[in-house]
């Protein structure tokens, strides 16, 4: 094993996550100017149905992108708050635990804030 090679393999990954992290503020700007181009489109001109479809799936995939890197951005909040556990081994798992448990939460189902299932429901009839 060739330590010095080993652990800038770390360093490389360690730095990859570090500039990943800085750059997702950058990302979810973008996801929410798209979301708004969309919104402000929707609202502004007359569409079809089949226009309205295309927009919907189009609007789907940019809060499907936007999701992935807020969850992310939770994610890497927490390895960066517990970045001092992997220096010890014994803590290394308290650190993948807390990353579990967030993981957990973000995947949990979204709970409506406005409408309740039944409304939306209805709304699509």
């Amino acid at each position: 094993m060739n330590i010095v090679e080993e652990i800038k393999e770390i360093i490389v990954k360690l730095n990859e996550l570090d500039r990943y992290f800085e750059d997702l503020p950058q990302q979810l700007g973008i996801q929410d100017s798209k979301e708004q181009d969309i919104l402000h489109y929707i609202e502004d001109n007359k569409i079809s149905a089949f226009e309205a479809y295309r927009l919907i799936k189009e609007l789907k995939k940019v809060r499907y992108d936007r999701r992935t890197i807020k969850n992310n951005y939770e994610l890497l909040q927490i390895f960066n708050s517990n970045k001092n556990k992997i220096i010890s081994e014994n803590n290394r798992q308290f650190l993948l635990q807390d990353l579990y448990t967030k993981e957990k939460r973000l995947k949990a189902k979204y709970k409506n804030r406005q409408y309740s299932e039944e409304e939306l429901k209805e709304i699509i009839k």
